[in-house]
């Protein structure tokens, strides 16, 4: 363990957690002890913190399963759940307006003793609201949460900082990899029906080529144009997000001789998917 990390575990411990010091480290052997509710916005933000609280964390997804993060409508049940929580982990891109939407609601039920984490903190400036595919998001996010956490529950704040310290290792590993795959392909363009990995892209130098731009099609001469383009750079795959129609994508394929491929960058096992996921686009620049 490095100093710094020595060093957060110990800032965790503090703040009348001392007393606790000499309670048992597992969730299990904390009786009666409350949940903290949880509200994060993606089912990424989720594994986090999943990893980092266990058992002693309820967690909710504000975004469903299988709607766009761009068009979804969050309904009245879902604004009064999300009042009851004690952590919320946002990703604080201002091009998602249904993450907006439910803060502003929350805000608006005065509710008091609410901790917020801004994923956006840690993101570098992209137009790309999807942070939480950057490695560098999630690390900072994640440090952000263990501190949130521990302040939530201090009678946990031991386990939370001696999870602390394999999450990052695991987003670490993840992010080594990830390079490992892409950066040998530094400099060439993949294409997507929908923009949403520039941040995953960014460190390595690849360019995202978007057929979709803010959530609409293209228009005609824009189609020739990115055909024309695609061809240019003899493009293999067209890369479309899991549980949506690929139809359009795959009219455009057939166009350029290309081959569409579903990649989902909302799964929640996040280290599991960006490796599968960054195989994946490895195999499409190659060549």
């Amino acid at each position: 363990m490095s100093a710094w990390q020595r060093r957060l575990g110990t800032r965790l411990l503090l703040g009348g957690v001392l007393a606790c010091a000499a309670l048992p480290a597992t969730a299990a052997t904390l009786p009666g002890a409350p949940l903290v509710h949880v509200a994060v916005t993606v089912p990424p933000q989720a594994w986090l913190v999943r990893r980092l609280a266990g058992d002693r964390a309820e967690v909710e997804v504000m975004l469903p399963p299988g709607v766009s993060e761009h068009t979804y409508e969050p309904t009245p049940q879902q604004v009064a759940r999300l009042s009851a929580a004690r952590l919320v982990v946002e990703v604080g891109h201002p091009a998602l307006l249904f993450e907006r939407r439910l803060l502003d609601a929350m805000r608006s039920e005065r509710r008091m003793g609410t901790l917020v984490v801004d994923m956006s903190r840690h993101a570098p400036p992209e137009s790309d609201p999807h942070l939480w595919v950057s490695p560098a998001a999630m690390r900072g996010a994640a440090v952000d949460v263990a501190s949130a956490l521990a302040k939530l529950d201090p009678a946990a704040a031991a386990l939370y900082a001696r999870r602390l310290p394999g999450v990052l290792a695991a987003i670490d590993d993840t992010a080594r990899d990830v390079r490992a795959q892409l950066c040998a392909a530094r400099g060439r363009r993949l294409y997507v029906y929908h923009p949403a990995w520039a941040h995953l892209l960014h460190d390595c130098g690849i360019t995202q080529v978007a057929i979709e731009a803010e959530g609409k099609e293209p228009s005609a001469r824009q189609l020739v144009a990115l055909v024309e383009a695609a061809r240019r750079d003899r493009a293999r795959m067209l890369f479309v997000q899991r549980g949506f129609s690929a139809r359009p994508a795959e009219q455009i394929a057939q166009e350029i001789g290309a081959r569409v491929v579903a990649v989902d960058p909302l799964a929640e096992d996040w280290p599991t998917n960006l490796r599968a996921v960054a195989r994946l686009f490895r195999e499409a620049l190659d060549g």
